[in-house]
């Protein structure tokens, strides 16, 4: 609450631009209000619901204000900073992981299971997603910035990169190992085959200590990322059988069963102005049983703020959409891998954690290469 107290005067303070952006945006929160009190009315929703419901949209309202805040001080920010801002979260995020790890306290992922380990981080997803988010942008600044950094730094922002990845091993997510695992991948053949501002020597340098390190963690670490592994399986297979082998349930996690019953109620209703503005968050919880939560954040969008909400959503989506795909840059490609995985795993648009850093991202496709105050200094 404090938070959104903050981005609200800051916004109003800073006054609005008449552009598009601006129009959605105040759109998105007009509809967003109006449908969180005409739910309370129509639901007859005690006080203690309608708190519960206004909890979960100043949640949802995050990324929204967050990018909004940015784009009104767009000629104030460095690419710099805001680079800066990133590698802070990617370095709390894994200390907060490791420390714990290292002096053996903290949680298991999964309850009643030895697979994977979260320390004290509660929401599983939200962990997962926050390293997912640090891994890509982590690495991307350790090849891009290669030639640009000295020796300590360079090996800072190494021992970080190897940080996320190890952070997504603990975890034990398959989302997660199989994201560490690709997105690596991908950052090696972009450096090697197609980053021609590095010369040779320096990759072929790169490349051996590549596979020295690999070497040494294959050495010294492959019983432990073997019983990582090992756990996940054996955690893999009890829900596989659980689920009677049926694949769609397995793959989904359940999301499908969810949505079958979350459709069910949202079909079944009579009130057609529910289905326009949605059934809210504290009825869905306490009425519609396995379906209080799909964990498909555009299905929940629709279940929780109907029609309209979904609309809404997905519009000023679409505007950022168009933004990432003109920006090109790091903040675009976490954009729609965010948005992918909200898609398919839920927890990026309603969470605190993650709706908070779906927003810096989008916030960072408004950054300028240099600020409008270094510009000027050029100039002179």
């Amino acid at each position: 609450m404090i938070c959104i107290a903050f981005l609200v005067f800051q916004i109003l303070k800073k006054g609005f631009k008449k552009d598009l952006y601006t129009i959605l945006t105040s759109m998105f929160l007009f509809c967003g209000l109006i449908t969180l009190f005409v739910q309370t009315i129509v639901l007859q929703n005690e006080a203690t619901a309608f708190y519960y419901d206004l909890t979960n949209m100043v949640k949802f309202f995050l990324w929204v204000l967050i990018p909004y805040y940015v784009y009104q001080r767009a000629d104030q920010f460095k690419e710099s900073q805001y680079e800066k801002i990133f590698l802070t979260i990617s370095t709390l995020f894994t200390l907060g992981l490791l420390i714990p790890f290292i002096f053996g306290v903290g949680n298991q992922t999964y309850a009643g299971s030895d697979a994977g380990y979260k320390a004290f981080f509660f929401a599983n997803n939200d962990t997962t997603l926050s390293f997912i988010a640090s891994a890509t942008f982590t690495g991307w600044y350790l090849f891009k910035k290669m030639r640009q950094m000295s020796f300590l730094p360079l090996l800072s922002i190494c021992l970080l990169y190897l940080g996320n990845l190890l952070g997504l091993l603990l975890l034990g997510t398959k989302t997660g190992i199989i994201y560490g695992v690709i997105v690596t991948l991908i950052l090696f053949i972009r450096f090697f085959f197609f980053q021609k501002d590095i010369g040779v020597t320096i990759k072929l340098i790169t490349g051996i200590l590549i596979a020295l390190i690999v070497s040494i963690i294959y050495i010294k670490g492959r019983f432990f990322i073997l019983s990582v592994l090992a756990g996940l399986i054996l955690r893999l297979n009890y829900f596989y059988g659980l689920y009677n082998n049926d694949l769609l349930r397995f793959f989904t996690s359940s999301r499908s069963n969810f949505l079958e019953i979350a459709f069910s109620y949202y079909t079944d209703t009579g009130n057609d102005l529910l289905r326009l503005i949605g059934f809210g968050f504290n009825t869905r919880i306490a009425d519609w049983k396995g379906g209080d939560l799909v964990e498909m954040d555009f299905l929940d969008v629709l279940f929780s703020l109907g029609v309209v909400g979904l609309l809404m959503t997905l519009t000023l989506l679409l505007y950022l959409s168009v933004k990432a795909c003109k920006k090109r840059t790091i903040y675009s490609v976490l954009f729609f891998v965010l948005i992918l995985y909200g898609t398919v795993a839920g927890h990026v648009l309603f969470s605190a954690l993650s709706s908070t850093l779906f927003g810096l991202i989008c916030g960072g496709l408004f950054i300028q290469k240099e600020s409008l105050r270094e510009k000027n200094e050029n100039s002179h």
